[in-house]
């Protein structure tokens, strides 16, 4: 499940037999599909992420395996989904 709010995308990935909590950014999306925020609201964010959920939880889980696990959770940023 992915719910959107604020300036991020938030979901959850399982890691070392836990859920670590994880959200990718608004303009980490918007970029991918080259949209800008006056096209996009919850709705359309929630359908990019869908779109490009495998992708945005394989890097999640890269971030989680290089940083280890945070309190505050995953950022997976324009750097990480669009270079």
């Amino acid at each position: 499940m992915a719910v959107a709010g604020g300036d991020y995308v938030h979901f959850v990935v399982e890691y070392g037999g836990k859920i670590e909590k994880c959200r990718v950014t608004e303009t980490a999306l918007l970029n991918r599909e080259r949209m800008s925020r006056k096209d996009a609201g919850y709705a359309q964010l929630i359908a990019i992420f869908v779109r490009h959920r495998a992708e945005i939880e394989h890097l999640a889980l890269a971030k989680l395996q290089r940083q280890g696990h945070s309190d505050r959770g995953v950022v997976v940023t324009t750097e990480d989904l669009n270079h």
